[in-house]
This record gives structure tokens, sequence and C-alpha cells, in this order.
């Protein structure tokens, strides 16, 4: 009774925190160490890791990378690379693979039209792409999308049958101030507000948490703050779509990963694999997290 007494009083104050954002950090409702493995009722969620390139790499190094990455035995992980626009025909024509999937780091949500320097669905899918990233950090940031477009982008893919890895994180000051799940909260609730039912297949979309303080600095977050975060997340999809939906929806980390800390990383039950940056440029580097992230999940 009193486990029951003090999971009700968790959520009433988690409601008064989200209707009144002047209360204390919300936390997530249960311990992360109470937060369900995959292997339920429900299934086995597969694995993802995902190389963002940004900008780099050219033709050269991009055709050798994945000639190189398709040697190795991934079938226990779907594996993804986002590269430059520029690049991906390069990377189609040397794809032997068909579940290695490529993905494009920035789409418009419009069909056709005058959007100067833009690229729509229907061109990436003529280019044999299947993924986008959307929401990443920096495009926020540098280039100013903001949370409405982030929307329409999501569900603009969801429609289009492309499997989206939707980014959400924190900075550095609102990871001080306490303001993280406040702000994850936002950015995930608004993100999925364009998405009606009848709901997609939850196998269908990847969310990644990236803490901004962590992209390209060397310091990530540690295996604990990003498990107690992707448990949050989890928990929110639950109240948007419900608990069967979440504990389909895969939920990646993203945040200065490499091979000396993916597998303390994949190890924890909520995280089911990697969005990659700097560390997705070496493919020896790539390789290893991926070889990491299977041998983790095997045991989780």
């Amino acid at each position: 009774m009193s486990d029951l007494r003090n999971l009700i009083e968790q959520l009433v104050l988690q409601t008064l925190q989200e209707l009144r954002p002047g209360f204390p950090e919300i936390r997530p409702l249960v311990e992360v160490s109470q937060v369900k493995n995959t292997s339920n009722n429900y299934g086995k969620r597969v694995p993802l890791v995902a190389a963002n390139w940004k900008m780099n790499q050219l033709s050269a190094s991009a055709r050798a990378f994945v000639l190189e990455l398709q040697k190795l035995d991934r079938k226990n992980v779907q594996t993804v690379i986002c590269a430059p626009h520029i690049l991906l025909p390069v990377i189609s024509a040397v794809r032997k693979e068909a579940d290695l999937l490529l993905g494009a780091q920035n789409f418009y949500p419009e069909t056709a039209g005058a959007f100067t320097g833009e690229h729509s669905l229907d061109m990436l899918a003529d280019a044999g792409i299947q993924t986008v990233i959307i929401g990443h950090s920096e495009r926020r940031n540098l280039f100013g999308e903001q949370d409405q477009l982030l929307a329409r982008k999501l569900a603009h893919a969801m429609a289009h049958d492309f499997l989206p890895i939707f980014c959400i994180g924190e900075n550095l000051a609102e990871r001080k101030d306490g303001s993280t799940f406040r702000v994850l909260h936002n950015q995930l609730i608004t993100g999925l507000s364009e998405i009606k039912a009848p709901f997609p297949d939850p196998e269908k979309i990847v969310l990644a948490y990236e803490p901004i303080w962590a992209i390209g600095t060397g310091v990530n977050a540690t295996a604990e703050q990003a498990e107690e975060v992707v448990a949050f997340v989890r928990e929110r999809l639950s109240e948007k779509f419900s608990y069967a939906y979440a504990e389909k929806v895969r939920v990646l980390y993203g945040g200065s990963v490499n091979e000396k800390n993916a597998a303390s990383l994949a190890a924890k039950p909520n995280i089911d694999g990697f969005l990659v940056g700097n560390a997705s440029l070496k493919v020896s580097t790539f390789m290893s997290i991926i070889e990491q992230t299977a041998a983790c999940k095997r045991r989780v």
C-alpha cells in the first residue's frame, strides 16, 4: 500500500510540475531500475546504430568506409549512415546490403516548390534514402529550426514512410539549473503534436537523446544519467500513446559516444543504440561501437 501511495504522490507532484513551471524539476515517476526491459510480451526492440557524418567525408573516403563496413556481420544491429546529401548516391552505388540504411541529415516538409537549397522526401526516396534526422541541436541552434517546424517534419516523414530519428536534448545551463526534464518534455510533446490517430507503427519512429553539452565536447553523460532520461522519455510516450506502444519505440543516446563508453551505455535496458557523431568518421571505431552494442543487447 505504501508503494502505491508513493506512486500516487509522485504522479500528483509531476502533474503540478507540468502545469506550473515554477515547481521543482520534473523527475521520472519511477526509479530507472523499475522501468521494464523490452524482453517482455511486447517483444525485444532491435538495436540501431546510426552514423551522423555531419559536414564531413569526400567521395573516396565515403566509398572506402562503406565497403569496409559491409565486411562486418551486422545482422543483430540495424545500421544507418546519415551522410551529406551529395555523398548519398556515392554510398548507394557501393551498398550491397539492403539492411544498411541510408539517411539524410535534413529535408524540407513540402513536396516541391520555391525552397532554394532544400530537398524533398520524394527526392530523397528517389535516391534510395530511407531515414532522416530531425531536430538535431545543430539544426535547432545554428539554423534556427523551431519546435513547430520540427513537428511538421516528423509528421511529414512518417506519412511518407521514412524512418525518422527525432532528436531532443538540453544545454549545459538547463542541465545545471535543473530544467532537464522540463525542456525534454516540451521538445518531445511539441515534436509529437502533429502525429494524429491512427498512430503509426511504433517501430517506425526512433528518438535520440543528445545532451547538447556532450555533443562534440568529449564529455558524455554517464550511463546512469542517460538511462534516467531515456526512461523518462519512454514514460512520456506511454502518456501520449500507451505503455505497449512506448515499449516498442527505440530510443538512442548520442553525445560523444565512442568505443570506450559504448558498452556501458548499451548495457542499459532502455538505451536501444546510438546516434554517433565524430566517432562515426573512422570505420574501425564505428564498427567497434556496433559490435559492442550487439554484444550488450544479447545479454540485456
